[in-house]
């Protein structure tokens, strides 16, 4: 009995760290991908870490093209204000901006003015991209059925050299452009 008590703190960290408490939503993500209709999965990653964060996933939908998901959690398959997207169809996303993004400065807490750049845009409800959408966009579904339409919005970006500039809805100045592959 004493055995089995002193090893039940040693099986908890074993299941939430390194077994499959620690990969769980990994898991579904995976599952909930793979049980889609006209979706297959490519490849799904994340980072290690006190939990498998930065979950991220490419599918490809059938007859349409590839879609590559970052930041994914269980919720972006019921409702998340937060969809980021690294590549739909042919485009690939950069942009740059100027602006707070909430970094305060470490000695007098003052909000910082921080240069950044990117390559996944946020096309969530709350998201800064979200603006260039009549619709909105609240699930990886959401995605796949308005591929179309994500892509009809997004060919009219200009394509890598050139810019494009908008403000975020919270005041942040950026540039955003589109890499076009084959």
């Amino acid at each position: 009995m004493s055995a089995l008590i002193l090893s039940l703190p040693v099986i908890w960290v074993w299941f939430t760290f390194a077994g499959p408490g620690y990969y769980a939503e990994f898991n579904d993500i995976k599952k909930s991908l793979e049980e889609m209709e006209g979706v297959s999965l490519i490849d799904a990653w994340g980072h290690e870490d006190l939990t498998f964060e930065h979950i991220g996933a490419e599918i490809e939908v059938a007859e349409k093209g590839l879609v590559r998901f970052t930041e994914l959690s269980s919720s972006s398959f019921t409702s998340n204000p937060k969809i980021c997207l690294e590549k739909i169809g042919p485009y690939h996303f950069t942009y740059r901006g100027n602006g707070y993004i909430g970094v305060n400065n470490i000695e007098t807490n003052k909000p910082m003015i921080s240069e950044f750049m990117g390559s996944s845009i946020d096309v969530g409800k709350d998201g800064w991209f979200a603006g260039f959408f009549s619709f909105q966009i609240h699930s990886v579904q959401d995605v796949i059925q308005r591929y179309d339409e994500i892509c009809e919005v997004i060919s009219q970006w200009p394509i890598f050299p050139k810019e494009q500039n908008f403000i975020s809805p919270d005041g942040v100045e950026m540039w955003i452009s589109v890499k076009k592959v084959k």
